[in-house]
């Protein structure tokens, strides 16, 4: 049996971006499940580098399926 993957969250506090991101909006969560200790959203630049929407899921599953072996 696959152990699930788990999506780390994030509390969304004072980011711009909150609700564009999985990490946020994802409703399905589980107590268990890994935050972020700071929200790594950066004011000074408008930006987070773990911003995880539409495009990083679908490039996300578009990386998983070319390393899969073809055999």
């Amino acid at each position: 049996m696959e152990e699930e993957e788990k999506l780390t969250r994030c509390t969304g506090n004072n980011c711009l971006l909150r609700f564009h991101c999985h990490r946020f909006t994802k409703r399905d969560f589980k107590e268990e499940e890994m935050y972020f200790v700071e929200v790594p959203y950066e004011e000074n630049k408008k930006d987070c580098a773990y911003l995880w929407n539409d495009n990083a899921e679908w490039l996300y599953q578009e990386l998983e399926r070319l390393t899969e072996p073809t055999n």
